[in-house]
């Protein structure tokens, strides 16, 4: 069985995506509260985007921009994951 070419456009585009992954681990090593990760995954659903949005523009994608609004909400998810690594991955306050 093989997937549909606009589903796997969005697997490859969210996935392989350098704008979700950056974008949640460095706004996660940023945060001082784990309720803040849910602001990181909404980052990098908009920084996954952007870069995608950008590979296409480039024509280094064949996919097209209807594509773009599933790559946002598996961007959102993957940034939690992304996030939570960040968050817990930051060094710990230095307390006075």
């Amino acid at each position: 069985m093989a997937l549909p070419p606009q589903l796997w456009d969005v697997l490859t585009l969210s996935f392989v995506n350098l704008g979700t992954v950056l974008a949640g681990f460095f706004v996660g090593r940023h945060v001082d509260q784990a309720q803040k990760i849910v602001i990181g995954a909404f980052a990098s659903g908009v920084a996954g985007v952007f870069f995608a949005g950008l590979l296409m523009a480039l024509g280094l994608t064949e996919a097209d921009s209807s594509a773009l609004t599933g790559v946002f909400v598996l961007s959102c998810i993957l940034g939690i994951v992304w996030t939570w690594i960040g968050f817990i991955s930051r060094k710990a306050p230095r307390q006075p």
